[in-house]
């Protein structure tokens, strides 16, 4: 990405040109946000996300029906896109693994692995952490699930029933985004 080897990384590093911390394994880890920062100031571009690319969205519901209407709602984006339905947390953790979405539509009510327990396990993970996840939930006005999914890192928290529109527009910003959400403007999109 950078055009440089592992050696010029790590003397930016050492200079505090870069941010960057040494894992007690020896291992260099650098958040996306501090690489995207460095590369902004040193005039090197930030890769995107190619408009031409199917966008591939997975929506993890329980109930066949609001995966039915979700899928034909999302498959009328204003970008193109490639669109999955599974129907529990398990499968979805499975496909997630083997598919690498870049949204992640979660309902939070399901029987086996609920919705908090996917957002658990995808954030345990940090090779997932450029997917954006969007929660919709029946249970809005639970204050725990609301805080739990913010923790998680969500774009955003939707009820149930989802307005068509506003859940376009969001996973439309995320993915216009080079990087996560700031905080508040994280925030704003929940509200």
């Amino acid at each position: 990405m950078l055009g440089v080897g592992l050696n010029t990384v790590k003397r930016w590093i050492n200079r505090g040109d870069l941010r960057g911390v040494c894992t007690p394994g020896g291992h260099w880890r650098i958040s996306k946000e501090d690489l995207y920062a460095f590369m902004r100031g040193k005039g090197l571009p930030i890769p995107g996300r190619d408009k031409t690319t199917p966008v591939r969205m997975l929506i993890v519901d329980d109930d066949p029906f609001v995966c039915t209407l979700l899928r034909a709602v999302l498959e009328q984006a204003d970008f193109p896109s490639e669109t999955q339905c599974v129907h529990d947390g398990y499968t979805g953790l499975m496909r997630i693994g083997a598919w690498r979405p870049d949204v992640l539509v979660l309902d939070i009510l399901m029987p086996g692995i609920n919705g908090l327990e996917v957002l658990n396990r995808i954030r345990a993970d940090p090779d997932l952490d450029d997917m954006a996840i969007v929660v919709i939930t029946a249970i809005f006005d639970r204050s725990d699930v609301v805080q739990a999914a913010r923790s998680a890192g969500v774009a955003a928290i939707l009820p149930k029933p989802v307005e068509a529109r506003r859940l376009l527009d969001i996973i439309g910003a995320c993915m216009a985004l080079p990087v996560p959400f700031p905080d508040e403007e994280r925030g704003a999109l929940q509200r």
